[in-house]
């Protein structure tokens, strides 16, 4: 091998098992954040990365708006401001000040919407409580089921679905990518079951695989700490390594050059 090929190899193997210890470390530090997939480098695709999509532990918390997916599903967010969407397992969901039920970046989740009592949630849209409560009555409480079904209970003793929570799976959900605030796109390449646009039939929860809503609970990181330091070790010896690799390289061609002396 050329002396000048395997600099240009060490310096590319740097390059992807610098990103592997970046990757590993960011799966370190995410190890406690609700809903955080594990992120893997690919050394043959030098820069390519993908996610690992296991089912993290749920945990109670007994606070009505933190939603958990037991199984595939994944959230849909919506960014009002440029009209983006987003894919996202953390369910740690508030009601904003206009009723809209929102991330901590304030991104609205999508779902059936515009229920009323006697009539059940059919427009896709922003995941809201109702504006229009029955005539002299005020809501007296909401709360979700295992099929995402937003139900309010009113002071006159009615009650409506007037919401209902949609799920999006995918059939290469490793090709979502990680676009911060533990959100993901790449909706395409990742090829969303039923389609793109979210619909009552293909993304309803409890149906064909999306899994089901699991109320007042969150889903944990699925990070193991164990392989994920055992996986850091190997990196940063294969960083070593290759930055040895260039090292060497450069004494052989100092040596060339000083023959020619």
């Amino acid at each position: 091998m050329p002396v000048s090929t395997s600099i240009f190899t060490g310096v590319t193997a740097m390059k992807a098992f610098s990103r592997g210890v970046e990757t590993i470390s960011a799966n370190i530090a995410n190890a406690n954040t609700t809903g955080y997939k594990t992120s893997t480098v690919s050394f043959s695709a030098v820069m390519d990365d993908s996610i690992k999509v296991s089912q993290g532990s749920l945990s109670i918390t007994g606070v009505k708006t933190d939603l958990a997916v037991s199984g595939d599903g994944f959230f849909r967010l919506l960014k009002t401001d440029d009209g983006s969407q987003y894919a996202t397992r953390a369910g740690d969901f508030h009601l904003d000040e206009a009723g809209y039920l929102v991330n901590s970046s304030g991104y609205q989740v999508q779902g059936l919407t515009g229920g009323a009592v006697g009539a059940a949630p059919a427009a896709v849209g922003s995941i809201r409580v109702s504006q229009t409560p029955p005539a002299g009555a005020q809501l007296l409480s909401f709360a979700f089921d295992k099929k995402g079904n937003f139900t309010e209970t009113y002071s006159n003793g009615a009650i409506a679905v007037t919401n209902r929570v949609l799920l999006q799976r995918y059939s290469n959900p490793t090709a979502l990518k990680l676009n911060g605030g533990n959100m993901f796109t790449n909706f395409q390449n990742a090829a969303p079951v039923g389609g793109l646009a979210l619909t009552a039939l293909a993304n309803s929860p409890g149906g064909v695989g999306n899994g089901t809503i699991e109320p007042e609970t969150l889903e944990l990181s699925n990070v193991d700490l164990t392989s994920e330091f055992a996986s850091l070790i190997s990196a940063q010896r294969s960083l070593q390594a290759s930055s040895r690799i260039v090292t060497v390289s450069d004494s052989m061609v100092e040596e060339t050059v000083n023959l020619k002396r």
